[in-house]
């Protein structure tokens, strides 16, 4: 089983944009969620001040637009896995 230190030092990189600001450009609404994930919910790409464009989870499902402000948050990913640790990552949140 991996430390839990070693699962963090491989994790660093989804956490590059944690409070990041950035705007709505594009978003979809996922009707038909993977195995695992309850309910419908959204996806947005970002694009944040240095014009660099990402994609993710929108929390919010409250009349998203394009031009919406939004930021980097950490949140649960999902369940506990194998190696015994709740994964976190990068979701937006609008402001």
């Amino acid at each position: 089983m991996k430390s839990v230190v070693k699962i963090w030092r491989e994790s660093k990189e989804r956490y590059k944009n944690l409070d990041e600001k950035g705007k709505v450009v594009s978003w979809t609404k996922i009707i038909e969620p993977p195995t695992g994930w309850q309910g419908q919910y959204y996806v947005v790409m970002v694009e944040l001040v240095d014009k660099t464009r990402v994609m993710g989870q929108l929390l919010d499902s409250k009349k998203i637009k394009i031009g919406d402000l939004v930021v980097g948050v950490v949140r649960k990913l999902g369940e506990v896995g194998s190696n015994e640790v709740i994964e976190y990552g990068v979701k937006w949140k609008k402001l």
